[in-house]
């Protein structure tokens, strides 16, 4: 009986101990690589967004190997990717969901353009771009439009020709006015916006929406936009 009331004390013992512990921390999902050394497969689409002479190419950068070079000659409009793929298949981007995506960012010439970055939308859509990032003057420059065409300059900051900063874009998807919302850091630190928030609420998505990174506009300028350590994920974490 003795033994019996230990295996028992044992058992409840136990049972207490698996109610009790505390949860683990969520897990964080990294959704998608866009690693030079993988090739264009990883991009849904390029074609027309890049077209001949331009070009989307891995090259390589004596420090950090293989990158993304879009080269976007005078007289082209644009060199751009548009949206990415997983598994082969185009990636859906999802109301409702919290989405991180980091890389980091050289350009050749910092000659005012209409974006590096776009949070582009397609299909039925009211914004066009909710979000993009583009070099106004000598600096980088996130805007952000709301249905109506109210655009407005959130953030900016100076940047040099043929420096490497790394950027990580932090999206709340909601089609609700200000239901979503943009944070922002550059390397490594968060940014505050225009409001004086380090989250700015807006609508963020619009039937259909993927990321473009690239050169779009400058159209009388050649210019290389080097990007390196693409990433998608679900948390800062993941691609910072």
């Amino acid at each position: 009986m003795k033994h019996m009331r230990t295996a028992l004390a044992a058992v409840c013992t136990a049972a207490v101990a698996a109610v009790t512990l505390p949860a683990g921390p969520a897990q964080a999902t990294v959704i998608w690589d866009g690693d030079a050394s993988r090739g264009t497969g990883v991009f849904a689409h390029i074609g027309s967004n890049c077209a001949a002479p331009g070009g989307v190419t891995a090259v390589d950068d004596s420090a950090r190997g293989r990158v993304w070079r879009y080269r976007k000659p005078s007289g082209l409009e644009r060199c751009e990717s548009r949206g990415i793929a997983v598994n082969g298949d185009d990636y859906t981007f999802t109301n409702g969901s919290t989405r991180y995506l980091g890389w980091s960012s050289r350009l050749s010439s910092t000659v005012d353009n209409n974006a590096v970055f776009q949070w582009k939308s397609y299909g039925n859509h009211q914004q066009n771009w909710p979000v993009v990032l583009k070099m106004v003057g000598g600096r980088l420059t996130m805007i952000q439009r709301q249905p109506g065409g109210t655009v407005h300059t959130i953030w900016s900051r100076s940047v040099s020709a043929n420096t490497w900063n790394h950027i990580v874009v932090g999206l709340h998807l909601s089609d609700q006015t200000r239901g979503g919302w943009v944070e922002l850091w550059i390397n490594g630190a968060k940014q505050t916006f225009s409001d004086g928030t380090q989250r700015w609420a807006c609508r963020t998505f619009d039937s259909e929406n993927h990321p473009k990174w690239g050169v779009y506009g400058a159209d009388a300028n050649s210019v290389d936009h080097y990007v390196d350590a693409l990433k998608v994920g679900t948390s800062y974490g993941d691609v910072d």
